[in-house]
């Protein structure tokens, strides 16, 4: 690693930022922009510190080349300081009107209340002339930078989830911020401003992906708390599987078809429990590029609603004082899987799959014993394995149950029923009979082959 001392002042930084975009802020390590909004004291005493002279801590930024004379910069540590600085200059804040005076060559000058554009030019040529420390490291691999920002940050009050980014590796922090910078999570969850620049947004992230690997993986853990995430950060550095990022992927991408706006129960104790309930929902023989799941994305959020409007009373009771417990995080899923496995009558759903080991010669006359009442499968489960014959291959259109709708067929009449009322009536011989029934179970067979056994999201 190299490290060097950089010398630009706040002008030359600026014209890095805005013009050439040659400085970066938005390395996968670094916090959220905005930690300071909301705080104009603390973002005004930055200005005065810099005009009055006062000490301001480092810059530290990542030197890469990205041809063999230019190179671009990522800034590791200070990235607050320098939006702070940025946004000023450009009119987005007046300073506090509790800002101190300072003094430049012997003249007061007042600062309090005023935009960069209402301060005296003295001040204002003070500001943009400025020049922070700034230190620069080339030829330094994902692990050092991991650990330099890892040290940079540990005695400044980062929250734990912000101290987990670094933890879970390079690859797996640009993972993350692809998914948390997707609708889903930037504009239908419920997180306040504050809770993202604490990064809340992440850590409801992390634990969801946790209860995830619990399921699958078998990951253990003994609670959904910050330091329980700060460790399956680190556990899935270099550790985290392509399967493993698909699935999650597909998970945001069918709720992002459930919800087309914001709803109030998407809030940060609900959204890992909800994310394994679409995992649920979605089967194990799902087809993301189909929109084929177990359950559709408009009956999971019929179910949603129904869910938070009945059966809430009971859930909430779990989300109260401790709700980060082990035993409280494991209820809250239990109410909810139970539910949704009711509602669709899913665990029918299972069996009706397993039972489905019948020759195609006895097929036929098994479901025709069925009605859709006895036939939850039919309506809400996707079953692996079914074939069709060419001619009888169900099309979209005529799918039994998606999200646009119930299409049904006329069943023909029983066989039985036909041969008993031919027999009774006299009306032909045996050999015409025969004739007859075999002309019509052949209608038959094409006419019952078997439904379509899945929900197909057609939106």
């Amino acid at each position: 690693m190299i490290k060097t001392t950089l010398s630009w002042t706040v002008k030359n930084l600026k014209s890095m930022y805005d013009g050439k975009h040659t400085l970066q802020m938005d390395h996968v390590i670094q916090r959220q922009s905005g930690q300071w909004d909301g705080d104009k004291l603390k973002k005004s005493l930055l200005i005065h510190s810099i005009l009055a002279n006062y000490p301001v801590p480092p810059v530290y930024c990542l030197k890469e080349a990205i041809s063999e004379k230019d190179y671009s910069y990522s800034i590791l540590d200070g990235k607050q300081r320098l939006t702070t600085t940025f946004d000023f200059i450009d009119g987005r804040y007046p300073l506090d009107t509790e800002t101190p005076s300072v003094t430049i060559d012997d003249t007061v000058y007042e600062l309090g209340g005023k935009y960069f554009t209402d301060l005296d030019v003295e001040c204002q040529q003070e500001l943009l002339r400025f020049k922070f420390t700034i230190y620069g490291f080339e030829d330094a691999d994902d692990d050092l930078i991991e650990e330099i920002f890892f040290r940079l940050n540990n005695s400044t009050p980062l929250s734990k989830p912000q101290k987990a980014m670094p933890l879970c590796g390079v690859e797996n922090a640009k993972f993350i911020k692809s998914i948390l910078s997707d609708r889903f999570f930037s504009e239908i969850c419920q997180f306040s401003a504050l809770q993202r620049r604490k990064s809340d947004d992440m850590c409801t992230l992390l634990q969801a992906m946790m209860l995830l690997d619990n399921r699958y993986e078998g990951y253990e853990f003994t609670s959904i708390s910050a330091d329980e995430i700060m460790r399956y950060a680190a556990s899935i550095k270099n550790n985290y599987s392509e399967e493993q990022k698909n699935r999650l992927y597909d998970i945001i991408d069918y709720l992002e078809k459930v919800f087309p706006e914001k709803d109030k129960m998407l809030k940060k104790i609900n959204i890992p429990i909800i994310m394994l309930a679409t995992d649920t929902a979605m089967g194990e023989g799902y087809d993301s590029l189909k929109n084929l799941y177990r359950v559709g994305p408009m009956y999971f959020r019929q179910w949603f609603s129904y869910f938070f409007a009945e059966c809430y009373e009971e859930y909430k009771q779990y989300c109260s004082s401790g709700s980060i417990k082990k035993e409280k995080t494991l209820k809250r899923i239990e109410i909810m899987e139970a539910s949704l496995i009711k509602y669709f009558e899913l665990e029918e759903t299972d069996k009706a799959e397993q039972d489905t080991a019948l020759s195609e010669e006895d097929a036929p006359a098994d479901e025709s014993a069925l009605t859709e009442e006895d036939s939850p499968v039919d309506k809400y489960a996707l079953t692996e394995g079914d074939s069709y014959p060419e001619e009888a291959a169900p099309t979209d259109d005529s799918t039994l149950l998606t999200d646009t709708g119930l299409t049904e067929s006329e069943p023909p009449a029983d066989e039985a029923d036909s041969a008993a009322i031919k027999g009774i009536a006299g009306l032909a011989s045996a050999s015409e009979d025969t004739a007859s029934e075999q002309t019509e179970f052949s209608e038959k067979t094409e006419a019952e082959e078997p439904p379509e056994e899945s929900i197909q999201d057609t939106e």
